[in-house]
C-alpha cells in the first residue's frame, strides 16, 4: 500500500532553534507588511487523502505562539472531502500572511489527515525572515515651517509595490485631524497655509495597508518610524512706514504726501531657501492720535503680500496751522491678525505745513 506523500516544490532546508531541532520545510524572506505565502513556492501537497484538516500559527523565534495564520488557500474544499472514497484525492494548500515587525519567525503547520493506509499527523515549520523595507527616496523635511511655504514628499518604499494600500494621515499636537489621503505621496501646502495650525506641533502617520511600519533610510541607512514631525511657527510681523518708533526723534513728514498716510505690515518667516511671506489679516482696526482731532478716520486694505493701513487727516487740524509751522503727532494703531496675535504700534513723527 502507498504510503502518504507530503511534497513541497521548493527546496528542502533545516535549522537549529534554541537547541530544538525543528524540520524546516522552507525560508522565506519577506519585508514588513508584504504579504507572503507558505510555502514560498508551490504549494504543500498531500496525496491519497480521504480526510485533511490542518492548523497554521505564527510563532516567534523562541517557537512561542504568537496568533493564527491569516489565511489559507485548499483545494479541494474541506467540504468536498465528504465526496471522497476509496484510495483517496490529491490535496494541497498554502497559507497567506504578513507581519508587522521585523524579526524571525516561524509558521508551524499542524496536519491531521487520514487515508487509505490510516490517519498520520506531521508538524511542519517554515522559517520566515522579515525586515525593513528601504525608502525609495530620504524623507528631509525640517523642524519648522512658515505659513505660506510649499512642501510635498514621498514615502514609498521599494518593496511596497502597490501604491493603492497606501495612506496617510496629518494631524495636530491636540489630536484632531487635519488631513487624510491615499497614497505615498503627502502634499503639506494646505496645512501649511491654515492659521488655526500656527504655533502647533503636525504629525504626519505614512501607512501601508492601514498600518505604520518601520523603515531603513536609503542615506543614512538608520531605522525610522513612518512618522514624521514639525512646527507651523509663527512669522515676524514686518512693518513699513515713513513714521518713527520714538518720541524723541524729531522726523518731520508732510501729511501731503499720500506715503506718509500710509503704513504696510507683512508677515516673513526666514527660511533656509530665502523667505515665506503672508498677508495680515486687520482684524478690529483701532486708530487714535495725539492730539485726538488730527485722525479722522482709518481703513485697511490688501496690496500684494502687504496689508496697509491707511489714516485720513483732518482737514480742520491742517487748516488751523500756518504755513511752516510744525505739530508733533503720536498715531496709535491697534488691531489683531489671522494668528490671534494683537497688535498695537505707537508712531511719532513731526508734521510741518
Amino acid at each position: 500500500m502507498k504510503k502518504f506523500l507530503i511534497v513541497t516544490f521548493c527546496v528542502l532546508a533545516f535549522a537549529s532553534v534554541q537547541a530544538q531541532k525543528v524540520k524546516i520545510q522552507d525560508t522565506i524572506n519577506a519585508t514588513v507588511l508584504q504579504k507572503f505565502n507558505a510555502p514560498s513556492v508551490g504549494a504543500l501537497v498531500l496525496g491519497n487523502c480521504l480526510k485533511l484538516n490542518y492548523s497554521a500559527e505564527l510563532l516567534d523565534a523562541n517557537l512561542n505562539k504568537i496568533r493564527a495564520v491569516r489565511s489559507s488557500t485548499q483545494k479541494p474544499r474541506k467540504e468536498d472531502f465528504a465526496k471522497v472514497s476509496g484510495r483517496g484525492i490529491t490535496a494541497w494548500f498554502f497559507l497567506t500572511d504578513y507581519i508587522e515587525k521585523p524579526g524571525v519567525y516561524y509558521i508551524k503547520v499542524s496536519i491531521d489527515v487520514v487515508g487509505e493506509t490510516g490517519p498520520l499527523k506531521q508538524d511542519v515549520y517554515y522559517l520566515i525572515n522579515v525586515s525593513n523595507p528601504t525608502l525609495a527616496a530620504p524623507v528631509n523635511l525640517r523642524a519648522a515651517y512658515y505659513p505660506g511655504e510649499k512642501e510635498a514628499f514621498s514615502f514609498a518604499t521599494s518593496e511596497f509595490s502597490d501604491l493603492n494600500l497606501y495612506s496617510y494621515e496629518i494631524s495636530e499636537s491636540g489630536g484632531a485631524v487635519l488631513m487624510q489621503g491615499k497614497g505615498p505621496i503627502v502634499k503639506l501646502d494646505s496645512v501649511l497655509k491654515s492659521p488655526n495650525s500656527v504655533g502647533k506641533k503636525i504629525k504626519v502617520r505614512g501607512m501601508y495597508e492601514g498600518n505604520e511600519f518601520t523603515y531603513i533610510d536609503p542615506t543614512s541607512k538608520k531605522v525610522e518610524n513612518s512618522t514624521w514631525e514639525f512646527s507651523l511657527e509663527k512669522p515676524s510681523l514686518e512693518e513699513f512706514n515713513q513714521w518713527q518708533k520714538k518720541e524723541d526723534d524729531q522726523w518731520l513728514i508732510s501729511v501731503y504726501n499720500a506715503t506718509s498716510k500710509a503704513f504696510m505690515f507683512v508677515y516673513i518667516g526666514y527660511t533656509p531657501n530665502g523667505f515665506a511671506v503672508t498677508c495680515p489679516e486687520v482684524n478690529g482696526l483701532r486708530v487714535t492720535s495725539d492730539p485726538e482731532n488730527f485722525v479722522t478716520s482709518a481703513s485697511s486694505r490688501k496690496n500684494g503680500s502687504f496689508r496697509v493701513v491707511d489714516i485720513a487727516v483732518n482737514p480742520d487740524f491742517l487748516d488751523q496751522m500756518k504755513t511752516g509751522d510744525e505739530q508733533k503727532i503720536k498715531v496709535t494703531i491697534s488691531f489683531r491678525t489671522q494668528f490671534g496675535e494683537p497688535v498695537k504700534k505707537d508712531y511719532y513723527a513731526v508734521v510741518i505745513k
